[in-house]
């Protein structure tokens, strides 16, 4: 009886052990700096101090489900971070931008009455030429011209405000 019980009990134990030594067969890797290492179930991820005499892992050992889950959530977080981050610049941006529009209209409400008056005093003057010369035709037509190209040369470095339909 005594040998019957051994014989079964070396059976079990041995049928137990078969598994650890298949996952014994499947060679230890290392990827991204980290080692891992082959398990029936899952493959383990050594994190701490990997021990290659002994083979073991000398430190937190974590499987590789568990590891993607810790990598899923810290990207999540970092990403939302970043959107964060984005809409914060987004916002900003939008603030300078109307900021900026505000003040080229404010500068072209300041600048228009000063341009109109240069308009006018270009044209006060242009009219103030004495009678006598303008009694030639050809002095003339070099005046208007001479004035319509000076109006025009305001005109560029000044354009007029675009009126808004609000106003």
């Amino acid at each position: 009886m005594k040998f019957s019980f051994l014989v079964i009990w070396t059976f079990l134990l041995s049928s137990v052990d078969l598994p650890a030594t298949h996952a014994q067969s499947n060679p230890i890797q290392q990827y991204d700096g980290n080692i891992i290492l082959p398990s029936t179930f899952e493959d383990l991820i050594c994190l701490g101090n990997w021990n290659a005499e002994l083979e073991r892992c000398e430190g937190s050992a974590v499987s590789s489900g568990a590891l993607a889950a810790i990598s899923a959530a810290k990207s999540a977080d970092r990403l939302e971070q970043i959107r964060l981050l984005l809409n914060s610049i987004n916002n900003k941006l939008s603030e300078n931008t109307q900021a900026l529009i505000d003040l080229q209209k404010s500068f072209d409400l300041q600048n228009a009455p000063a341009t109109q008056s240069l308009r006018e005093a270009i044209s006060t003057r242009f009219d103030a030429v004495p009678t006598g010369v303008l009694n030639d035709d050809s002095v003339k037509e070099e005046l208007d011209r001479l004035r319509k190209d000076i109006l025009e040369a305001v005109e560029r470095k000044n354009p007029a405000p675009p009126r808004s339909s609000g106003e």
